[in-house]
């Protein structure tokens, strides 16, 4: 008898349990004033919007840079040029050509000194770092012919670059 009033105690705790930690939802998304419900009408009307963003909007002033000209000026990127090499050559134009793709990788400090080494240990001044996210591509030369390209990445292999890789592109034509 002694077990027996012991299993209803503990199955009356339990469903005392169950029942008080669950909670109603039909009251909580009714919106009642004075007895009668709102409908989305009335609720639209009551929402009032005193939120202005005029202050916050910002006027960005951007230099004209004349179509004819090739050349950015020195302020528009901070330490990377598109159109101008290092050694001071002036771009003419583009074409689809082939560079030597050396690594691709998701640190900028190791693109950074892969790119530094390549510009120093080769006589090929044009070497570029590309951000496709989430990668740091580092590239080399603007040739446009495979067996040129194919010529550079055979010397970057054996200058330590195994990874290195002829791919296609846009290259840039100098002066």
């Amino acid at each position: 008898m002694n077990k027996i009033l012991q299993i209803t105690a503990a199955l009356i705790l339990f469903i005392f349990i169950v029942i008080g930690c669950s909670a109603s939802t039909g009251s909580r998304y009714e919106t009642k004033s004075n007895g009668k419900e709102i409908n989305d009408e009335e609720k639209q009307e009551m929402i009032v919007e005193d939120f202005d963003i005029t202050p916050y909007k910002t006027e960005i002033d951007i230099e004209e840079v004349p179509s004819d000209s090739h050349v950015l000026p020195d302020d528009v990127w901070y330490e990377y040029s598109d159109t101008v090499s290092t050694s001071s050559k002036i771009v003419a134009g583009t074409t689809d050509g082939y560079r030597v793709q050396v690594i691709s990788s998701d640190n900028m400090d190791e693109a950074n000194q892969v790119r530094a080494e390549i510009y120093f240990n080769t006589k090929n001044k044009e070497v570029y770092i590309t951000f496709e996210p989430p990668f740091y591509k580092v590239k080399a030369g603007d040739f446009t012919a495979h067996s040129e390209a194919n010529d550079f990445k055979f010397k970057l292999n054996q200058l330590g670059y195994p990874e290195a890789r002829v791919i296609q592109e846009t290259v840039n034509i100098f002066e």
